[in-house]
């Protein structure tokens, strides 16, 4: 089971930068810090917040508090992935006047879905405040559109009221906008829509309330969007799709409602208030099979075969109102077999009473994952297929990550029921995974041993790997950073890193867990401008972002990057919608210009080009044009894990060369002059390293030798020069080490490099190998 939220070390999250003159508040206080003498009314403190591990850490950033909550508003502080200043960026629960850690990255209003938000002006103006209601009024503008955002707290109420005017002041229509609110929280789950769970993109009609939820054992955030016909983002964003005509305007109206357990019982009932809908109640005992009690069962209502909500009960009992209608309902305990589902009718005003007594009580696993050669202790994670899967993401989890205090050792417990385990260590690029059937029984414990055939010790010949995008539970990770580092070494991973975005808070965590396993740790942080994502590493320790990120052109960026300390700055997925090179060509396409798209237009003071896990083309040739052009810039792999347990840590990966010891210095020394190759599965060996130059003669054979092992088959080589196919090998699926080698003449300045594809389509890139022909 992950550990809750409140398990997590952070402390300060996006960057304390200097706030543009534009940006004020217009109300002044001298308000009380948080405390519980003062809880029972609405609370505004001006000033850094004192929510723990809070974002808004300005001398201008607004707190306020109910008895029930605290939410801050970035006045001074600037809000992550580039968004103007305004909206609510700490929100954290208060249970008994004590103030809980935050656990929200932002809520606040979109104008556009996640495009860029060109913005002259923000002003924060606190224009109503008593003991019994504060308001809060934001006013941006988005181009040639005025925003103007309220959010209405309220004494008692676990509900903020948000509306929004949007007018088009321009002489354009606006067509195909996506407008609404966002609700992105730090950690905990996702449940998203009732009737879209697991849907990323899906359309209102589909759905089957207009709330939406992101939860964790100890909380629950929940946004009811009436308006919204579109929902994307796993149900974190909540749009309009609708046009604008100039002087058209147009008010949205939401409420975030704010509650201290996981339970989702409250967005219903708030539904059925809002909706005046006809309602009943059910309520009832959950025991376990031997009549046990159960501290805090879980009972789930489906309805048309798909989750609607759950309740969180205690000592066996719950309760919970639904609309009328036919539901199936069930219950839920962390490690318990579930029971069987009862069809049940919701009447109007009447009372339903259902009770299960047939959760069967967990058993314990232990598994042990050695080398079958070495014998000694290995990484691996561990996936239980079989049982049934949890809904409830605090109640348990079917992947598991070997421990960092015992090598090789998995220990957890599970629903009874017959498994099939499957233990990967390596992740495919070194040793295949195995599987082996487990039968889990009720109080008993079942111990097993998985025997890894290791086919491939890159470290052996110095060749070291690296995830060089990685994720933690900041902003939109939900990835604590043990499990960062447990799925990293699963992975097969030399060297741990981590880039959250415009962060370096749990950077210091890393280090320290890295320690214990005796691992490399290289502190990262991805630089996120809504037009380009840059990965800067390894960073000074105790060096913060002081620039606004958002609003700065690319130059300044890369010379942030640099006094953080960086070494390297990495163009991350550089063609995704909030890439780099996308953006620059999207404003040459446009109008010829690339700086109206990306501010400051293109900078080559970059070191690394990201290949990703998927397809990597467009990043490719355009690497190889900069080659064309002389320019040394190389390639890395990343993966950009947010949350290890649904995303593959290392899928893209670096290996680069180290001659001797294994150092960091060594790493980034190799990494930044190209002796480097990136891969989703494919190893290469050279006889010449990569990044290195070659002198010969105009017409001089020359000799390029590698060793290829792909342990999934191999089924293609390509040599590529100057940007332009060589020569291609096939091969039949040989999952032995190939040696390849090539022979060609080259008459003029030039470069090779190579593209290696396994039986399973799986690519690697390799930096070249620089030819100086005597003469030219």
């Amino acid at each position: 089971m992950r550990p809750s939220a409140s398990n997590r070390s952070r402390h300060s999250l996006v960057s304390r930068a200097a706030l543009p003159s534009c940006a004020r508040i217009a109300v002044f206080l001298c308000a009380p810090l948080l405390s519980s003498s003062l809880l029972a009314d609405v609370v505004v403190n001006i000033g850094p917040t004192s929510i723990p591990r809070g974002d808004a850490q300005g001398d201008g950033d607004i707190t306020v508090s109910t008895e029930h909550f605290a939410v801050a508003f970035a006045v001074d502080t600037a809000p992550p992935w580039g968004v103007a200043r305004g909206g609510i960026i700490d929100i954290a629960i208060i249970n008994n006047g004590q103030v809980g850690y935050d656990i929200a990255s932002l809520a606040d209003f979109m104008p556009n879905n996640w495009s860029a938000w060109p913005s002259s002006y923000q002003k924060v103006n606190i224009v109503r405040q008593s003991s019994e209601e504060v308001v809060v009024e934001t006013r941006r503008d988005w181009g040639s559109v005025k925003l103007a955002t309220r959010f209405h707290i309220r004494d008692g109420d676990r509900k903020i009221q948000i509306t929004t005017k949007m007018v088009n002041a321009g002489s354009n229509a606006l067509a195909n906008l996506l407008s609404g609110y966002v609700v992105w929280p730090d950690g905990g789950y996702l449940f998203g829509v009732p009737g879209l769970l697991g849907v990323e993109v899906g359309a209102a009609n589909a759905a089957l309330a207009d709330w939406s939820a992101a939860y964790d054992e100890d909380w629950a955030l929940g946004l009811h969007a009436p308006f919204a016909s579109v929902t994307t983002q796993y149900g974190r964003d909540r749009y309009l799709e609708h046009s604008l005509g100039p002087d058209d305007s147009i008010v949205f109206e939401a409420w975030l409602q704010i509650e201290d357990s996981g339970s989702l019982a409250p967005f219903v009932a708030e539904q059925i208030q809002f909706g005046d809908l006809d309602f009943g109640t059910l309520s009832g005992r959950v025991v376990d099979l031997n009549g046990g009690s159960i501290a805090n069962p879980v009972v789930v209502a489906t309805r048309n075969e798909k989750p609607f909500a759950w309740a969180l009960g205690t000592a066996s009992y719950f309760d919970m109102r639904l609309p009328v209608g036919e539901y199936d309902i069930y219950a839920l305990a962390a490690g318990y077999a579930p029971g069987l589902s009862q069809l049940t009718t919701i009447e109007k005003q009447a009372d339903t009473h259902l009770d299960f007594d047939d959760l069967l009580p967990p058993g314990n696993l232990q598994v042990m994952v050695i080398d079958k050669e070495m014998r000694t202790p290995l990484n691996a994670k561990i996936t239980l297929d079989g049982g049934q899967k949890m809904l409830v993401g605090y109640l348990g989890r079917n992947k598991l990550f070997t421990e960092l205090s015992e090598v090789g050792l998995v220990r957890a417990k599970f629903a009874p029921g017959d498994y099939e385990i499957i233990v990967d260590s390596g992740n495919g690029f070194v040793a295949d995974a195995v599987s082996m059937k487990v039968r889990i029984e009720s109080g008993e414990s079942t111990s097993a041993t998985a025997e890894i055939v290791v086919q491939a010790r890159p470290e052996e010949d110095g060749w070291y790997s690296a995830d060089l995008h990685h994720h933690s539970d900041v902003l939109d990770g939900f990835t604590a950073p043990q499990f960062v580092l447990r799925a990293q070494l699963a992975a097969g991973l030399n060297i741990a890193f981590l880039s959250d975005h415009d962060s370096v808070v749990n950077n210091a965590e890393m280090h320290r867990l890295s320690g214990i396993r005796n691992v490399l740790f290289i502190p990262g942080t991805e630089l996120s401008p809504s037009w380009g994502h840059f990965n800067a590493y390894p960073i000074d320790d105790g060096k913060m972002i002081e620039i606004d990120i958002g609003s700065s052109p690319v130059q300044k960026i890369f010379d942030e990057a640099r006094r953080l300390g960086a070494d390297i700055v990495h163009v991350n997925h550089a063609y995704s919608e909030y890439g780099y090179f996308r953006n620059l060509e999207k404003g040459d396409s446009q109008n010829g210009n690339s700086a109206a798209v990306v501010p400051g237009g293109f900078d080559d003071r970059f070191d690394l080009i990201e290949m990703e896990p998927t397809d990597n083309r467009q990043a490719l040739e355009r690497t190889w044009r900069l080659w064309n052009n002389g320019k040394k810039i190389y390639l890395a792999g990343g993966s950009d894990v947010h949350d290890v347990w649904n995303q593959q840590s290392g899928a893209a990966r670096s290996y680069a060369f180290v001659a001797g010891e294994l150092t960091l210095d060594g790493f980034i020394a190799a990494m930044k002059s190209g002796n480097s190759f990136a891969t989703q599965g494919p190893l290469v060996y050279p006889e010449i390293i990569f990044g290195s130059t070659i002198v010969r003669n105009a017409g001089e054979p020359l000799d390029l030798v590698f060793v290829v092992h792909a342990i999934s088959g191999l089924r293609s080589v390509t040599l590529i020069e100057a940007g332009k196919l060589s020569e291609q090998r096939d091969y039949t699926g040989d999952s032995e080490p190939l040696k390849v080698s090539f022979s060609p003449t080259p008459v003029a300045d030039t470069w090779f490099s190579l593209q290696i594809e396994d039986a399973n389509g799986k690519q690697a890139y390799t930096n070249p190998i620089w030819v100086d022909v005597k003469g030219e």
